[in-house]
Formats: structure tokens, C-alpha cells, sequence
């Protein structure tokens, strides 16, 4: 289990998930870190690469941020399950660990997730489902 004192928290899409399976793109999303409580301020991870796959806005999967900075799955047979590995799509730590979970290494067991998101408002215009990306003409 992952000690209540390395809390991961994430922020990216303001709004939250929408669900329709799309690889949503913010240039200022970004992964932070608590890894001694509250009581020092948390590390920011700043994504890079581009604005591209910040986010895997994936209706039948869990958070899931670049293809593999953060996935918390949510399978049915293992709900707690996380991994992470980061460099590509988010940077990775000031000492160079590429994981989230530091010494724990790239995959854990959550004792608990809580996720935070905006809603939108009836008629409210959603960004970027006007697009088609995979139309075929």
C-alpha cells in the first residue's frame, strides 16, 4: 500500500472528463506531488512535449494522463491499481525519478482516490468535440 503520506493529487482539464475517447491537449496541464503531507508545499511536474496527450479522455477507463505518467485504471479485478512512468509526457522529478510513486516504483496499490472536476452547464460549448479526428472522406 501506498503510506498516507505520499498523496498525489493531479490537475489538467478544468472541466473534467466528458467521455467521448478522445486524447485531450493542454499545454498547462500539470501532475503535483505532496511527498511529506501538507505541511510543505507539493511538487509541480509540468507536462512537456507539447499540449498533446495531456489527458486520455477514455469512457470506459479511469484517469489516465499522457499515455503513461499517470493510469489508475479502474479494472474491475484490481480497482486500486496505479502506474506511472514520466519523461515523456510529463517531466519528471528535479532529481530525475520518473515515477509518481518514487522508491515504491512504477506501479502501486491506491489506499484511497478522490477526483475533483467541474461540470458543465446545460448548452454549455464542450472544447473540442466539434473536431473529427479520425473522419475518413
Amino acid at each position: 500500500m501506498v503510506s498516507s503520506t505520499l498523496l498525489s493529487s493531479i490537475t489538467d482539464n478544468p472541466k473534467g472528463w466528458v467521455g467521448y475517447g478522445e486524447a485531450r491537449g493542454s499545454i498547462a496541464a500539470f501532475l503535483f506531488v505532496y511527498k511529506r503531507g501538507y505541511d510543505e508545499l507539493p511538487t509541480k511536474l509540468r507536462k512537456v512535449g507539447g499540449a498533446s496527450l495531456a489527458q486520455q479522455d477514455l469512457p470506459e477507463s479511469g484517469p489516465s494522463f499522457g499515455a503513461d505518467s499517470l493510469v489508475i485504471p479502474l479494472a474491475r479485478n484490481n480497482p486500486k491499481y496505479a502506474r506511472s512512468k514520466l519523461g515523456s509526457y510529463y517531466e519528471r522529478f528535479p532529481d530525475g525519478t520518473n515515477t509518481l510513486f518514487g522508491k515504491r516504483g512504477g506501479s502501486v496499490q491506491l489506499k484511497d482516490l478522490k477526483v475533483y472536476h467541474g461540470v458543465y452547464e446545460e448548452g454549455e460549448y464542450i472544447p473540442f468535440t466539434d473536431a473529427e479526428p479520425f473522419a475518413l472522406y
